[in-house]
Formats: structure tokens, C-alpha cells, sequence
């Protein structure tokens, strides 16, 4: 094949796999005069014309950058499996890429969401020099399941709706499909919704087998992430379901290195799509202009820097919801004091507390509804099927930063029980936003400890600082049927009474200083 050093052409640019499938992709390339240059990898099953400004815009910063569509979908041959072949479709461009007369040699890999995971395939398949890693989806094991194991109902119905088991993107059909039938996602069982979602999906009952704790064939497993020899960048949004998996590589990156090479943190107010919509507010919380970032800018300037100086410290930049301004620091999460809260059987949140019991009632069939990210939830305190802990007023700000823990000793007249816990804050103006949560499963009776969100927020003065205990967070979560069968295929629901045994229940959080 001809190199680029003998072609105009530089869109739609075939390149073989392994196995011989041709997978197409663009090469945004500076003028030969530059070469040769650093150059910006990424693989996405999105369309590749989504990233033609980004190319070009890097491409004006002196920077080669390719963008291929990963295997079975637009151009590219093959059939696409989520989360199978990019190890080898990724370092078989990788191999391409380091071979072109443009290249210096100097590979970052660059994505966000399931392109986020195809980066990070190809830096542990061959050496790169940096990895810019956006809110990554690193397997339908772990962005489908709650870390307890409960299946993201909505998140699974959605994205399959919109991406999967095609050769292009359905984009929109979620918002359709829902708005047109919106109870859907309360049929059962749950397997069965594929069928009325109106696309054929063959393999959407393929991930309801999964659990967080799997390792599929091609996951990134912790020794490669804790062995790569690259500087690495870490973005994400506080209200992004994947904030966790963010933070977490955050920690694990480049930590069997020595020495160890830089990362870098940046956390923000935003969802999914990292603020690119140029909004403010999500939900109820509103964070005002400084909450806005040039990512672009600020990724170049973070490349540029981090191949200059490989092993320069690195630093955490996070916005802090309730102080409403960014905040930089060596690392995140700083070091916390824990404080603990006993929940009180007349309903408070204390520093002690007597024994007893607070019980309620939890139908599967009524479950207890799920709202948007930093939604004000105060409506939903007019539902009686929840168990909830509150302090008095607090008199001074209460800064959370990190991840937080609740104990339970938990009981329930089903066969098994959801237990969904959320800290909240309770405003003087009546709003109600939460500030972390978490889910476990448990059966009849027993002590439970609930992990909580990582979160870096002020609790303002006058709030209330709120436990809330529920049976389910329907449709985000697929509903525990209470029959003890499993929940993706039970057609039968029974209600129960969940009782939360006081006293020796819990809530922690790692308080720092209010700056």
C-alpha cells in the first residue's frame, strides 16, 4: 500500500487488520514540510466524520491525528462485537501509524466512551507515549452493572437501542422509543424487552449474563493498567455514571512503574458528554461561567507538556459543587478525615444513637422511581417506601471529598432485597440534591456495607445532610423481583418489608476542609 508521502488522498484511507478486513479511517496530517510529527490515535464505532473539526484542529496544532472506524461499523469490513478484536485492530494501527513518513514515532491515543477503551487496548498492546482518556467505558461488565451487580436498565436499553447490533448508530431512537411507550421498561422479564423495542437486537440478552467482577477476553485487566509506561490524562464528570471507573484509573495508572510516569486529573460539572454542550447547570444545580473549561485547548497544552516531560508530576484538577469553583491539587482524593453518623430509630443521623428499628414498605410492581442527574428530588419525599436519616441543621459548611460508606444491618420479609442508599442534601430553599449514592444486594438479614460515589462537594450552611434507604432506583436499575429468582428473567414480583436495624447502622463520608 502507498504511504501518504505518495498520496493526496487523506479520508477514507483503507488499512488492513490481522485477518486481512480492511478498516477504514482518516489521517489529518500537517503539511509535509512539518513532518515528521506527533501524532493523536483514535478508534471509534461512533462514525468517524464526527471527529473531522477535532482532526483538524489538531492538524493546525502541528499534530498528525487519525480516527478509524473500528471493525463492522460504517467503512470498516467485518462485523462489529462490542469489546472483542480491538486489541489487535488497535495495535495493528498503532504498527501503521508508526511506519508513515508523517510519524515521529510519538503515538498518544486519545477517546472517550467505548473509543475510550479502544485508547487504552491499544496502549497495553503496544508502547505509546500518552493517553488522553475520556470518561472510558472499559466493558459492557462494568458500564452495565451496578459495582453490586444490579443491572443499568435504562443505560443497557438505551445504548442498544441507539448503537448496537448494527453497522451505524441509531442516534435518538432511545428518546423515541421511550417517549412513545414509557412504561416499556417495566415489562417483564427482562430479557424480553428487546423484542418491543422496535429495533432487532439479537444480542441484547448477551450481556445480562455479565457481572462486574467477570474479566471477558479482551478486558484491560489491573496489571496492565498498573504497568503502562505512558503519561496519562483522566477526565470525567461528576454526573457521569462512569465518574468511578475515572478516578479509579486515575489511581491504578502507571503505579507499578518506577518511575512513575505523570497522569493527570480532571473532574468537572458535567455529564456523559464532559460539558461540550456549553451548559452550566445540570439538573437543579446550577455552577455558574467558571465552570467551563476549554477541553481542546487543554488537551494540546497537556500533550505537548506531558511528551516534553514524561515523569513531571502531574496534578487533579476538580470543580467542587457548593464552592462552585476548580480546585488543583497533587492528587485526588486529598487525605480526609472519616465521619461517622449512627441512623436513629426516630429517624435522625447522629453521632450516637439507640437501637431499634425503621421499617417500610417495598412493592417491585410501585417501585421507587429514579430521577436525571442532580435532579431536585424533594417531590419524591411524599413516598412512604423509603427509610430516611437526617441531621439538624448544620451549622457550618460540610465538604465531602472522596468516597464514602454505609453500614446496615437490614432484614426483609422477601426472598431478596435491593438496598439503595443515597446521601442527600436537604437546602433551606426545600431543594433536595443528592450528593452520593450507592447499591448492594442482600437476602433475608444480615450486615451490609454499601460503598458510596466518589464525590467532592460543600454542603452549604442551614442544609441538612439526608440518608435515604430505598428498594430500587427504577428504570436506572433493573427491579430485585423479591421472589429470589433471578431478576432478568422473573415474569412474578412480591412486595415486602425492608426494615433497617439502628444504631449500629451507619453512614461515613471523608470530610476535609471547607477552603
Amino acid at each position: 500500500m502507498k504511504t501518504l508521502a505518495e498520496l493526496t488522498t487523506w479520508a477514507n484511507l483503507p488499512v488492513a487488520a490481522p485477518d486481512g478486513a480492511e478498516l477504514v479511517l482518516d489521517a489529518h496530517v500537517p503539511p509535509a514540510a512539518e513532518w515528521p510529527v506527533p501524532v493523536v490515535v483514535t478508534r471509534t464505532p461512533y462514525g468517524r466524520s464526527t471527529h473531522l473539526a477535532e482532526g483538524r484542529a489538531w492538524r493546525s496544532r502541528g499534530f498528525g491525528f487519525v480516527v478509524q472506524d473500528v471493525r463492522g461499523r460504517y467503512d470498516s469490513a467485518g462485523t462489529w462485537t462490542p469489546y472483542r478484536n480491538e486489541r489487535a485492530d488497535g495495535a495493528a494501527l498503532l504498527d501503521w501509524v508508526r511506519d508513515q513518513p508523517w510519524s515521529d514515532g510519538r503515538i498518544a491515543v486519545l477517546g472517550g466512551s467505548y473509543a475510550g477503551y479502544t485508547a487504552w487496548a491499544a496502549a497495553v498492546e503496544r508502547p505509546v507515549s500518552a493517553v488522553l482518556s475520556l470518561g472510558p467505558s472499559m466493558g459492557l461488565h462494568r458500564t452495565k452493572f451496578e459495582p453490586s451487580g444490579i443491572l443499568r436498565l435504562a443505560e443497557h436499553a438505551g445504548w442498544w437501542l441507539d448503537r448496537a447490533d448494527s453497522r451505524t448508530s441509531r442516534e435518538g431512537l432511545r428518546r423515541i422509543v421511550f417517549a412513545e411507550h414509557p412504561d416499556l421498561l417495566a415489562h417483564l422479564p427482562v430479557a424480553g424487552i428487546a423484542d418491543l423495542l422496535g429495533a432487532r437486537l439479537p444480542h441484547w440478552a448477551d450481556t445480562l449474563v455479565l457481572h462486574p467482577s467477570d474479566s471477558p477476553p479482551e478486558a484491560v485487566t489491573d496489571a496492565e493498567v498498573r504497568g503502562l509506561a505512558a503519561p496519562s490524562l483522566h477526565v470525567g464528570g461528576w454526573y457521569d455514571l462512569l465518574v468511578d471507573e475515572v478516578l479509579d484509573l486515575f489511581s491504578r495508572t502507571g503505579s507499578a512503574v518506577s518511575p512513575r510516569p505523570r497522569r493527570d486529573l480532571v473532574v468537572g460539572p458535567w455529564g456523559h458528554d464532559l460539558g461540550m454542550d456549553g451548559s452550566t447547570a445540570v439538573g437543579a444545580r446550577e455552577h455558574g461561567p467558571a465552570s467551563r473549561l476549554p477541553l481542546g485547548s487543554l488537551f494540546v497544552d497537556w500533550l505537548r507538556a506531558a511528551l516534553d516531560d514524561p515523569t513531571a508530576p502531574g496534578a487533579a484538577r476538580v470543580f467542587v459543587p457548593g464552592a462552585d469553583r476548580w480546585e488543583t491539587t497533587p492528587t485526588w482524593p486529598p487525605a480526609a478525615l472519616q465521619r461517622t453518623w449512627h441512623l436513629g430509630p426516630d429517624g435522625g443521623l447522629d453521632r450516637e444513637a439507640e437501637p431499634g428499628v425503621v421499617m417500610f414498605t417495598h412493592d417491585p410492581a410501585d417501585p421507587f422511581p429514579s430521577t436525571l442527574p442532580a435532579g431536585d428530588r424533594a417531590p419524591l419525599l411524599a413516598r412512604r417506601d423509603a427509610a430516611r436519616f437526617a441531621t439538624g441543621p448544620l451549622p457550618e459548611p460540610l465538604r465531602v471529598d472522596g468516597a464514602g460508606h454505609v453500614d446496615l444491618t437490614v432484614s426483609t420479609t422477601t426472598d431478596s432485597a435491593d438496598w439503595i442508599v443515597r446521601v442527600l442534601e436537604h437546602r433551606p430553599d426545600g431543594r433536595l440534591l443528592e450528593v452520593t449514592r450507592g447499591s448492594a444486594v442482600a437476602t433475608r438479614h444480615g450486615r451490609i456495607r454499601v460503598p458510596l460515589g466518589a464525590a467532592a462537594l460543600v454542603v452549604g450552611t442551614g442544609s441538612r445532610l439526608v440518608l435515604e434507604v430505598t428498594g430500587s432506583d427504577f428504570p436506572f436499575l433493573a427491579r430485585n423481583p423479591g421472589t429470589g429468582e433471578d431478576r432478568h428473567y422473573a415474569v412474578h414480583l412480591r412486595a415486602g418489608t425492608h426494615t433497617v436495624h439502628t444504631g449500629k447502622s451507619s453512614l461515613t463520608l471523608p470530610v476535609g476542609e471547607v477552603r
